[in-house]
């Protein structure tokens, strides 16, 4: 039985695609379709109208070359977005809701966009308005005494980093080395890992939007003046926070971050192997030291290729300072053989530690005394590296002592980070890695922008030698077979786990090469998945590899999806069946 037009018109786009096949002529399926098709298209229109009249025009962005500077992204996926909505307030976020769900439009929330190797930011489905949070860029408060700070999703690493020195606070940030302009929030709801601690746990008192424009705060922040809102993150009854870590339940506006306090004594300790089968042997030590509360902080383990790629763009913008007119190619190799010169062996760990000079003297001898049988161990702290700097300067007549003083001068940023002072310059391994001419020192360094590919695998493993051993076996083999080198880094979390980051660098230009990337990202997941290694972040593209409707798990999200955005219209796919 043919669907009468009055009836066509009555259905919207969900009870179209509901309706049982009965009740469709073979014949007319293509009509049904294009109704749907229409249908879907006045609503587009009808809520960027009104998305429109809230937000104005220039906050409202459809145009064509407005969309596709949010379609590139540095992971070479394709996604089509209809709008880009840009709100400043808390207000204008319910109020966008509240439009998406009356017209039926899902909305793809963004802080900054910074989301690189695992999609930028581009929504995992088809068809979403991109909400950019990056207007709502408030610090509205520094608490000194307690540490912490309440911001928005739109403020980034730099922002409060630059707040907390324009007040000489004694405070410094948990920070990650992906660059000044990440947001705070967007990495911590993705339980991303600073360069002190997980950033996952570190948030508290949250305000979300739900998805009926609903605005909840979570904690003891929903009682008015509570002075515990941010000094204890899961408050009277449920907590709540943890449904809004990787999932789609709400649009977080607003939390607390916790704050580290400034020490004037910080020590990095060092520790090179000079043989790959060293490596588990490495990982018991550190191990070892952490599970002693000797080491503190995240230790990161790094390989040849991911020292490579972090220090080598680093010691190539100090040649290029002093040889301005030598070619891409030509530093590109005097780079690599000054870091060979210096003994940057098959695996790196640099270990950090803070507190009173007599913890640090203590702390070396004791990492020395672990580390030492297996590796060559370098203490360095801000005295010492100033020393080091002075020194070489004065001696760089002599090529070897020209050679290092690069090296050191190259590392400086790197060491910063043990500071809590973000960086840029680790952006710069993604032009490295892909083999794209690298930006000049005082070019912006856009990764979505370059033709530089990045992907990422991030498992969790034990605390283990064993475990390392495996994973990184496993992913060179995988790697080895696509013809990419492995980057892996090894970072030591807590005394009994690890995040491993696995990264695979790629031309974006060249689409074989692109697809190969991505293919070989997909086999290292599952035969990674298949020796019992999960991931604790995946990109867009790996969402229906993980979410599994059939999973009771992923049916109990399900659920809570459905109570907390009965429209469907947060950031369909995300973390999420729905």
């Amino acid at each position: 039985m043919p669907i009468a037009p009055a009836m066509r018109f009555r259905f919207g786009p969900k009870e179209c695609a509901d309706l049982p096949q009965t009740l469709i002529d073979p014949l007319d399926t293509f009509t049904v379709m294009w109704h749907i098709h229409a249908m879907d298209r006045m609503n587009d229109d009808a809520a960027i109208k009104a998305w429109t009249t809230l937000l104005g025009t220039d906050r409202v962005l459809t145009g064509e070359n407005e969309l596709g500077r949010y379609q590139r992204n540095v992971s070479g996926l394709n996604r089509r977005i209809t709008a880009i909505l840009k709100p400043d307030t808390v207000e204008q976020v319910q109020a966008v809701v509240r439009i998406a769900r009356e017209q039926r439009r899902p909305i793809y929330t963004i802080s900054k966009g910074k989301n690189w190797g695992m999609g930028s930011r581009l929504p995992v489905r088809d068809g979403c308005a991109v909400l950019d949070l990056g207007g709502l860029n408030r610090i509205r408060e520094i608490n000194a005494e307690q540490h912490y700070a309440v911001v928005e999703p739109g403020v980034t690493q730099k922002q409060l980093h630059d707040e907390l020195r324009r007040r000489n606070l004694p405070m410094i940030l948990n920070v990650i080395g992906s660059g000044l302009d990440t947001s705070l929030i967007g990495n911590a709801l993705d339980r991303g890992v600073g360069y002190f601690a997980g950033r996952g746990d570190a948030l508290s008192g949250m305000e979300v939007v739900l998805g009926d424009g609903t605005l909840l705060h979570t904690g003891f922040s929903r009682f008015p003046g509570a002075k515990t809102a941010h000094v204890y993150r899961h408050g009277l009854g449920p907590s709540l926070d943890g449904l809004f870590q990787q999932s789609n339940c709400g649009i977080v506006t607003a939390a607390a971050v916790e704050l580290l306090p400034w020490r004037d004594q910080h020590l990095s300790m060092i520790a090179k192997i000079d043989d790959p089968a060293k490596l588990p042997a490495l990982v018991e030590a550190l191990a070892d030291l952490r599970r002693r509360d000797i080491v503190r902080m995240v230790v990161h383990i790094g390989n040849r290729h991911r020292s490579f790629s972090t220090l080598a763009p680093l010691v190539y913008q100090q040649l290029k300072q002093n040889d301005p007119d030598a070619g891409d190619a030509e530093l590109r190799e005097r780079a690599a053989r000054l870091l060979e010169k210096e003994g940057f062996g098959p695996w790196s760990a640099v270990a950090g530690i803070s507190g009173t000079p007599a913890m640090l003297r203590a702390a070396a001898r004791e990492f020395r005394k672990a580390v030492s049988p297996i590796a060559s161990v370098t203490c360095l702290n801000q005295k010492k590296f100033e020393t080091a700097g002075r020194i070489l300067n004065a001696l760089s007549f002599l090529p070897a002592m020209r050679r290092k003083k690069i090296v050191v001068d190259a590392m400086h940023p790197v060491f910063g980070l043990s500071y809590g002072i973000p960086t840029n310059e680790a952006l710069r391994s993604v032009y490295w890695g892909s083999g794209e001419p690298m930006p000049g020192a005082d070019e912006p360094l856009e990764p979505d922008e370059s033709d530089g590919g990045v992907l990422y695998c991030l498992p969790i493993i034990p605390l283990s030698g064993k475990d390392a051993k495996a994973v990184v076996e496993a992913t060179e083999t995988v790697f080895g077979r696509y013809g990419f080198d492995a980057y892996i880094t090894l970072n030591i979390l807590d005394v009994r786990s690890m995040e491993v980051v696995i990264s695979l660098a790629f031309r974006r230009s060249d689409a074989g090469q692109t697809d190969k990337a991505h293919a070989c990202l997909k086999e290292l997941q599952e035969h990674l998945l298949a020796l019992g290694y999960p991931p604790y972040r995946i990109g867009i593209q790996e969402m229906d590899m993980f979410v599994d409707p059939d999973d009771p798990f992923w049916r109990t999200a399900g659920a809570i999806k459905d109570a907390l955005d009965p429209g469907h219209i947060l950031s369909p796919g995300r973390y999420n069946p729905h």
